[in-house]
């Protein structure tokens, strides 16, 4: 079964829904087995080691995402918003996103690409 339009907008929400409760074993489940993330800051991530990102590597302690605007064509999700949470130094994180998912038939992302909005260069 393809997942239509409303159901990936539904996807891409679970996702983050599921990120900002903190279960990391939740989170992981919603990657394909062979899924690949690429995020500012990291080499591209790909199956077990998104599995690690969540849960260990990833330096954000808690935080809740606001999504301002989906788009969807096709199995693809762009997403815009901000976040703001508290990372594992103790200090605050507030950062406006883009990301980029993709889903497969069966609803579980296969691609993640993640840009923040402040000055890299």
């Amino acid at each position: 079964m393809t997942a239509e339009r409303h159901s990936i907008e539904e996807l891409a929400a679970r996702y983050y829904a599921t990120v900002d409760s903190g279960d990391a074993d939740a989170t992981s489940a919603l990657f394909a087995p062979d899924a690949s993330y690429d995020r500012p800051g990291y080499p591209t991530m790909v199956g077990q080691a998104i599995t690690d990102f969540y849960h260990g590597e990833r330096i954000i302690v808690s935080g809740q995402h606001t999504v301002t605007e989906v788009l969807v064509s096709g199995q693809q999700a762009a997403v815009q918003g901000s976040f703001v949470g508290t990372l594992k130094d103790g200090s605050e994180a507030s950062e406006r996103f883009a990301d980029f998912l993709t889903f497969d038939d069966a609803g579980l992302i296969t691609n993640r690409t993640t840009y923040f909005y402040r000055a890299a260069v």
